[in-house]
């Protein structure tokens, strides 16, 4: 009986985590990725609209915090690369790199401009800190190899 109890307790526990984490507010998620930032090394900060917005190899990226939907986690490099005289070409670079490097995808921007970015699906807020570097470096991968094949 002492064995049931005590495997009731540790799932009662875990179920209560999980339910705290998806409760975090925007503040406490952008605290929590400020916080891993400068433990990283990184310079980070909050702009006005909410982003945490970071330094990393020299480029600039932000984490889009999302609040409403904790399961989710997306950094974008925020230097828009230029589309350039040949749009045709531009596009199929993109494409050669979303289907060669992992978790990217280009958006094209009013200005046209393209914007690298990387999401991810998490279970928890929390599990972002095992993926950022990764996610960081696929998107500078993609943005040389898009600017190559330019």
């Amino acid at each position: 009986m002492k064995k049931k109890t005590m495997c009731f307790v540790i799932v009662l526990t875990l179920v209560g985590l999980n339910c705290l984490s998806a409760q975090m507010t925007k503040t406490q998620l952008q605290e929590m990725y400020v916080s891993f930032l400068k433990g990283e090394g990184y310079n980070p900060s909050v702009d006005k609209d909410g982003d945490v917005n970071f330094t990393a190899q020299g480029q600039k990226f932000y984490i889009d915090v999302m609040a409403d939907d904790l399961q989710s986690f997306r950094i974008v490099l925020s230097e828009f690369l230029p589309m350039g005289s040949n749009r045709l070409k531009a596009l199929e670079a993109a494409a050669s790199e979303i289907a060669t490097t992992k978790a990217i995808s280009f958006n094209l921007a009013s200005n046209n401009r393209l914007a690298i970015n990387s999401f991810i699906f998490i279970a928890r807020p929390e599990d972002f800190k095992t993926h950022v570097k990764r996610m960081v470096d696929n998107m500078l991968i993609a943005k040389r190899d898009f600017l190559a094949k330019l």
